[in-house]
């Protein structure tokens, strides 16, 4: 797997920092000339399967046999992800379960009665050049430039969680990551895996901040960002993600997983870096917080429906 989601510092990460324990699963079916699929999966204290907070989704690879004909590709995946259907049934999940977008066929899971639904991320690959985005991103990364706001990859991390709780004070929510948890990734993962990016303003106070997860000829995975409410407009988050895209072409990578565009607040914004959007799939099963997860959707609905009611009436 190219991703640093699969690599055993990030498993050692999350099993230190979450209450979970990692657990690969493999399956070959046919022997070491067949399909092969590769997953890592944890288990919370109870035994089931679960997707720590904050892994943006399980990392995952399927390798056919060598072949084109799509009847053949079909067949070995249906095959395969069968077993690892079979397997979550027998363990059990716990709250939601996200693919990478490597899965394109989720059948597998509905026809197990699994509860399916989508989800988006952006794919932009490299090389990749400021022209090739909305004219609008290019105007603030200049307009921040001009200014002097000034980018660096850092090791300083508390000039991270000052970007970090900017936009947690502005939301109201919490990211649930402390600068021990930080300094924890960054010491297990090293600098080359865990590299953190932050925007200074002219008066050198940060600005807004990301922390990306990069593997050398992979695609680099977004982690954690966030801005400080007063330079929100400033152009300094799309100079830092100029300027980040910038370090990882040069540290190899492949492409750059946005790693979310469901909210409605951020996919225009990252629609303008002229990504691909892409699905990835997310299953559920039955228990209490995936019901009260359903129950939170139909009420928005509900609420929805009644608005547009009201201004069609007028």
């Amino acid at each position: 797997m190219d991703s640093t989601l699969a690599t055993p510092e990030w498993q050692t990460f999350t099993e230190h920092y979450w209450p979970v324990k990692a657990v690969p699963f493999e399956y070959a079916p046919r022997g070491p000339n067949g399909p092969m699929l590769r997953v890592v999966c944890y288990l919370n204290r109870k035994g089931r399967l679960v997707l720590p907070p904050y892994q943006p989704h399980l990392p995952l690879e399927f390798k056919p046999t060598p072949t084109d004909a799509p009847y053949r590709l079909q067949r070995q995946w249906l095959e395969i992800a069968r077993l690892f259907v079979d397997d979550m049934i027998s363990y059990g999940i716990r709250g939601e379960m996200t693919f990478s977008p490597v899965v394109t066929d989720p059948r597998p899971w509905l026809w197990s009665w699994f509860r399916v639904s989508p989800r988006f991320t952006d794919f932009i690959n490299f090389p990749f050049a400021i022209d090739d985005t909305d004219y609008r991103v290019q105007q603030l990364a200049n307009k921040a430039q001009q200014a002097g706001f000034v980018c660096r990859i850092v090791s300083h991390l508390p000039d991270v969680m000052v970007c970090l709780r900017g936009s947690e004070q502005r939301r109201g929510l919490t990211h649930a990551m402390t600068l021990q948890g930080l300094e924890m990734a960054r010491e297990l993962l090293g600098p080359e895996a865990f590299r953190a990016y932050v925007c200074y303003a002219p008066g050198g106070e940060p600005a807004t901040g990301r922390i990306v997860l990069h593997r050398p000829g992979g695609r680099a995975c977004d982690w954690l960002a966030g801005t400080v409410e007063k330079h929100l407009h400033s152009g300094a988050t799309q100079l830092l993600i100029w300027h980040m895209f910038n370090d990882l072409q040069e540290a190899t990578a492949i492409g750059y997983n946005s790693c979310g565009a469901d909210r409605k607040t951020v996919a225009h914004a990252k629609t303008m870096w002229g990504g691909r959007l892409m699905t990835q799939y997310n299953v559920r099963a039955y228990d209490f917080p995936c019901m009260k997860h359903q129950l939170g959707n139909m009420l928005q609905y509900l609420k929805r429906q009644a608005a547009v009611r009201k201004v069609k009436k007028r």
